[in-house]
């Protein structure tokens, strides 16, 4: 744990008093295993790699602990329409305001997201998994053009497109009942 301006690589502490951190402008720069994240690792092709973390704590103007935050990590997901891996960066902002109380959330100002703290403490690993999973897409899906079976679909759909061209050139069956309706 560092604090002012220090910042090296650290472990991270998973279960943290966010006001104390706060009072004493504790600064966080670490790593952390994407394994380790239990709930995001289930929605990933492979848990491998790690999450950069960069994280200030701060009591702001009006006596407000807010934590102030960036997250970086390359993610493995499945793709929804073909099922085959597919690469996402997320690097994400973390701006929360932190509360003891439902009143203390209504104090606090609308740029930070409101986490009531019940106990004390947060589970800091448990807020930064919540907070990488929120940034990632709620259907993952390769880009339309990379994805292999879009691509299987644009090719039936010329196809069948084809197919519609050549029957409309060929000959009405039904013309020549046209036009013996006429000649009547």
């Amino acid at each position: 744990m560092t604090t002012g301006r220090e910042k090296e690589r650290q472990r991270l502490p998973f279960r943290v008093d966010p006001f104390r951190f706060a009072h004493d402008a504790v600064e966080l720069e670490s790593t952390l295993p994407l394994a380790q994240m239990k709930r995001l690792s289930a929605m990933l092709y492979q848990s491998e790699g790690t999450v950069a973390i960069s994280l200030a704590f701060a009591v702001d103007i009006l006596g407000v602990s807010s934590l102030q935050g960036r997250l970086q990590t390359s993610l493995d997901l499945v793709c929804q329409r073909c099922l085959e891996p597919m690469h996402v960066d997320v690097d994400t902002v973390l701006a929360l305001g932190f509360a003891r109380s439902d009143a203390g959330v209504e104090q606090i100002p609308t740029g930070l997201e409101p986490v009531r703290v019940e106990g004390g403490q947060v589970d800091l690993l448990q807020l930064l998994e919540d907070e990488i999973m929120l940034a990632l897409p709620q259907i993952p899906r390769h880009v339309e053009n990379e994805c292999p079976v879009s691509a299987l679909q644009s090719n039936m759909a010329d196809e069948s497109a084809g197919r519609e061209t050549r029957s409309q050139e060929r000959e009405n069956p039904f013309s020549v009942l046209a036009g013996l309706k006429k000649s009547e």
